[in-house]
């Protein structure tokens, strides 16, 4: 008697299938991991880009709040030697910690020619450089940022002509008897450039706080010293 066909094991055509699905999955697999590693590369690379970012604004609202007169030794007061546009700032400040004890430096922040956020600095006792000159040769350069396209700077203070308070952000602070109550730099990176820099507003901590006329409203944006 003839016996009927063994039901164990698999025929061709189901291994064939069987190996077909473990292909297609192990494809579905590698494209997932794929993505997951793009994915972390690309949220390593914002988060690197925002530390960057985060730590230039640092560095700035540092220096910026311990800006402060330069003492005058010979005529026993101070003079306010800041000198401020829309693209550069020059302002006198401490030295880091890190350098300290040290005299006052003079520090420059302007983007440079290559579009980079480049923060100088000099010694206030240093005779070999002019200190405000337009050139930075003799300065100690500290890059901060890369790929800027544009740099904007803002005050908010008096106006030099009827040293009143005023309402608005001014384009410029020269030749002011006092040192300006906020500083704001803004900062637009090259296009594509997907890193986001948040106004930075800082409150010179030396700055003496100016009364307000009763018709006259000069309340300030917010400010972090």
């Amino acid at each position: 008697m003839i016996g009927r066909p063994s039901t164990n094991g698999f025929s061709l055509t189901e291994m064939l299938v069987a190996l077909a699905v473990v292909a297609l999955g192990a494809m579905l697999l590698a494209g997932t991991i794929g993505r997951i590693g793009y994915g972390l590369a690309v949220w390593d690379r914002d988060d690197a880009q925002g530390n960057a970012v985060a730590s230039a604004q640092f560095t700035l609202r540092q220096r910026l709040a311990a800006m402060q007169p330069l003492r005058d030794v010979q005529g026993g007061g101070s003079t306010v030697d800041v000198a401020g546009r829309t693209d550069v700032i020059d302002f006198t400040a401490p030295a880091p910690d890190r350098d300290a004890p040290d005299a006052l430096r003079r520090y420059r922040l302007q983007r440079d020619a290559a579009g980079n956020l480049m923060l100088f600095s000099l010694s206030t006792l240093d005779p070999r450089t002019d200190a405000h000159g337009l050139a930075t040769q003799g300065w100690t350069p500290e890059p901060l940022l890369g790929g800027i396209a544009r740099v904007e700077i803002r005050y908010w203070g008096r106006d030099p002509g009827t040293n009143m308070p005023v309402a608005a952000w001014q384009g410029y602070w020269t030749h002011r008897g006092a040192l300006p109550m906020l500083v704001r730099i803004s900062v637009r990176f090259s296009d594509g450039d997907t890193r986001v820099w948040p106004d930075l507003v800082v409150h010179p901590r030396a700055a003496i706080p100016e009364p307000c006329a009763e018709d006259t409203p000069c309340a300030a944006p917010g400010a972090k010293a």
